[in-house]
């Protein structure tokens, strides 16, 4: 993508339910997470007309001060499933072509004690699980919390125990997958900081500690080569490097970047650059080989500077962005400074991620209790 049609063309526009969770897109068909009668319920649609074809309540409604009423997880989708992640911390995993739910599992069961917005208790237990589950294979990876379940592996097929490790705490991020020193393995941004998790059995492999008031990890943790690239609103961002030491690995803090810091955004990686949202509300830029600056901007639109947010789609040599006061940009992904090539007004305030698939862009908007709306967007006009 070279540009942005002003405005884009809008195919259709539906009124959604509350909820943060992002739109998916997948075979023809968008899965939408929302509030529908104070139930977390997935709904199918038709990425042509937004039609409904199966909707499927799951669990009561978490709320808190942070948002609305509704799921924060973004589901996943694949194979012919679909993997939904609850606020209270359940797990459903339904047929995709008709929303009949295969099997469920509550992490309560797991150890996990939910308790919301009371006390200090920090991570996912407080605001709600929104780290989406990782499928691979035959397998499902989910971080529960609790004595022994930091990690849990499911079986896909039936969703019972494989296997469960670490007494750490979720934040808000979800695993990534990643090898590592020559180790495949999950890089996961626990409360107490980030962890390599062996995929074999959920073993640690190392560590770096990274405190936060209320455990509000909330970027997805990248991996460079060895290098991993992590932070928090209070941490700066932080570059990792990972070697092996014998039998062991090593994990030792190569830079720190305090302007870079991530909030509630998660960045992209082209090339050997970074690009996110760094403090207090900015677009930055970089180079995850020194941990220097490249470049920042402060021209995209953020309706609360405090809680900046936008999403990123890697296009390419470009990177399209929405930012949290619901404005479209498109820029190019170079290191030598900030490029403009389009930008248009798209929705309102959103904090989620919006899809794209074959030239078509699904944004979901309103943090409002009263819902907002999800919009299919022609970008090829």
């Amino acid at each position: 993508m070279a540009t942005l049609p002003d405005p884009p063309r809008v195919v259709w526009k539906i009124n959604s339910g509350e909820g943060l969770a992002s739109p998916v897109v997948a075979g023809g068909t968008v899965f939408h997470f929302e509030n529908r009668g104070g139930r977390e319920t997935i709904a199918a649609l038709s990425a042509v007309d937004g039609s409904e074809q199966w909707a499927t309540g799951l669990a009561p409604v978490f709320e808190d001060g942070q948002g609305p009423r509704g799921p924060r997880c973004t589901p996943v989708v694949d194979g012919g499933e679909v993997f939904a992640q609850c606020s209270r911390g359940t797990l459903h995993c339904l047929d995709a072509r008709t929303g009949r739910v295969l099997w469920d599992i509550d992490y309560a069961k797991l150890g996990m004690t939910f308790v919301g917005e009371k006390g200090r208790v920090p991570g996912a237990r407080r605001h709600g699980f929104t780290g989406a589950p990782l499928v691979i294979g035959g397998m499902v990876y989910a971080m529960v919390g609790g004595k022994g379940t930091g990690i849990v592996c499911l079986d896909r097929a039936s969703g019972k125990t494989a296997w469960a490790a670490l007494d750490y705490e979720p934040g808000y991020a979800p695993p990534i997958p990643a090898t590592l020193a020559g180790r495949q393995q999950f890089v996961c941004f626990f409360v107490e900081g980030v962890v390599g998790v062996d995929v074999r059995n959920g073993a640690e492999l190392w560590k770096v500690p990274m405190k936060t008031d209320y455990g509000r990890h909330v970027a997805a943790p990248m991996a460079h080569g060895d290098t991993v690239v992590a932070g928090s609103h209070q941490t700066g961002l932080q570059g990792i490097t990972i070697s092996a030491d014998g039998d062991r690995f090593k994990a030792e803090r190569a830079w720190k970047n305090i302007e870079a810091q991530p909030n509630i955004t998660h960045g992209v990686r082209v090339g050997g650059h970074y690009y996110g949202i760094g403090d207090p509300a900015k677009l930055v830029c970089v180079d995850i080989a020194t941990g220097k600056t490249a470049w920042s901007d402060d021209s995209l639109f953020f309706p609360d500077t405090k809680r900046a947010m936008a999403a990123f789609i890697v296009m390419g040599k470009n990177i399209l962005s929405l930012s949290s006061g619901g404005e479209l940009c498109l820029f190019a992904a170079s290191p030598n400074g900030f490029e403009e090539l389009g930008r248009t007004q798209v929705c309102g305030i959103n904090w989620c991620l919006p899809a794209y698939a074959d030239g078509r862009l699904f944004v979901r908007d309103g943090i409002r209790k009263k819902g907002g709306n999800l919009i299919c967007l022609d970008l090829t006009d």
